[in-house]
């Protein structure tokens, strides 16, 4: 056989491979850690496709995408839309597969910053940047602190262009007011 094509003969469904193979059972049994990232996202995926012209493990879709996108990081940077275009992944294997990278890029600002109160800048930074690194949009933002420098709430003035973001003063003072006001309130 020639190249990477697979006969429909050759395909072998995951859970017919033997049980020490499988991405989930690897998991169970030996930890997340063990797992490729490609053994990952498969057990997100739960299946692969099956049809008469073109079938493929999960295993194999999520290696098309991370030839495509190289790594996560990349990963992270595409819409669902982008990623559905990939045959073999619809909009709802799309959504499953961004749905379950946000808790990480979450989990990662939560490391860095570790609480809703900031000594200095440079905790507000490590917080944020793992949440705005990879927007398609350049965002405004301003957080409401305390006294103790305890964020009461984070408002989103404005919402640009790929590059820049503009914002008219007197709209980011009213804002701010109005939405300190209906805190206190």
């Amino acid at each position: 056989m020639k190249g990477n094509y697979k006969a429909e003969k050759d395909f072998l469904p995951i859970n017919r491979w033997p049980q020490d193979e499988r991405p989930r059972e690897k998991l169970v049994k030996h930890g997340s850690h063990c797992l490729t990232n490609s053994e990952l996202i498969a057990i997100i995926l739960r299946t692969g496709i099956c049809n008469n012209s073109n079938s493929r493990s999960a295993l194999d879709l999520v290696k098309t995408i991370l030839s495509r996108y190289k790594n996560l990081k990349e990963l992270l940077n595409i819409s669902a839309g982008e990623l559905s275009e990939i045959k073999g992944i619809g909009i709802a294997k799309a959504a499953q597969i961004m749905a379950a990278l946000e808790p990480g890029r979450r989990a990662i600002s939560e490391k860095n910053g570790n609480n809703l109160s900031f000594r200095c800048s440079e905790e507000v930074a490590n917080y944020y940047i793992p949440l705005l690194k990879d927007l398609k949009k350049e965002q405004f933002r301003v957080l409401l602190l305390d006294i103790k420098n305890k964020v009461i709430k984070e408002v989103l003035i404005s919402m640009g262009s790929l590059t820049s973001s503009i914002v008219r003063l007197a709209t980011l003072f009213l804002t701010v007011q109005v939405k300190a006001i209906a805190h206190l309130v």
